[in-house]
């Protein structure tokens, strides 16, 4: 049974892992990157996106539907990036390039000198849950989500936000990420008692 955790703790246990992979994860907007950057801040920890992983609109499936695992992701070169850190200690990846949206022809390699935060939705892809020393679930309210994302701005993707990737993560929701959590902590639009009374 994971644990609900307040700022102070999280940051404790990701302080404790040693040299080691943490995951942060929850639906879109709950405010993973916030804690995550956070984290990373406070310990001086590097960090990877799920997002880094994109896969460019035009090698998505015609047409693309929403499932799990997400058809817009290169969920195998994210599996092998975090299944070499978690065993060599090192990966060389090529980051989703955001100001062209396509795949950067530049590699990024990333080493466990310290703890590196893996953020994203679907962080805690079943296949990868024990390449992980910590893992957090940021919880947060469902039933604004759509209107949080339209606050923040969706750009060219709005379609394709609320059609397939908020559809996508609903059904990753139902393989119940929060329950292989070791860590659950009050995201957006959710608050310590609210949590207390759903775990």
């Amino acid at each position: 049974m994971p644990k609900i955790a307040r700022m102070e703790e999280v940051l404790a246990a990701a302080g404790a892992v040693g040299r080691g992979l943490i995951a942060v994860d929850g639906l879109p907007c709950a405010g993973k990157s916030t804690l995550a950057t956070h984290i990373a801040r406070t310990h001086g920890f590097d960090k990877i996106g799920v997002d880094d992983f994109l896969l460019p609109q035009s090698r998505w499936p015609t047409p693309a539907t929403p499932a799990f695992p997400f058809q817009f992701m290169r969920y195998d070169e994210l599996l092998a990036a975090v299944h070499s850190l978690a065993a060599t200690g090192r990966c060389i990846y090529s980051p989703f390039d955001w100001a062209t949206l396509s795949v950067s022809p530049q590699k990024r390699t990333v080493s466990l000198a310290r703890p590196l935060l893996v953020e994203g939705v679907s962080a805690l892809h079943p296949d990868l849950c024990e390449s992980y020393g910590l893992k957090i679930f940021v919880e947060s309210d469902r039933a604004s989500l759509i209107e949080s994302s339209r606050m923040r701005g969706l750009g060219l993707w709005a379609e394709a936000w609320e059609k397939l990737f908020v559809p996508s993560a609903d059904i990753y929701m139902n393989t119940q990420p929060q329950m292989r959590a070791d860590l659950i902590f009050a995201g957006r639009g959710v608050n310590g008692t609210t949590l207390a009374q759903t775990y």
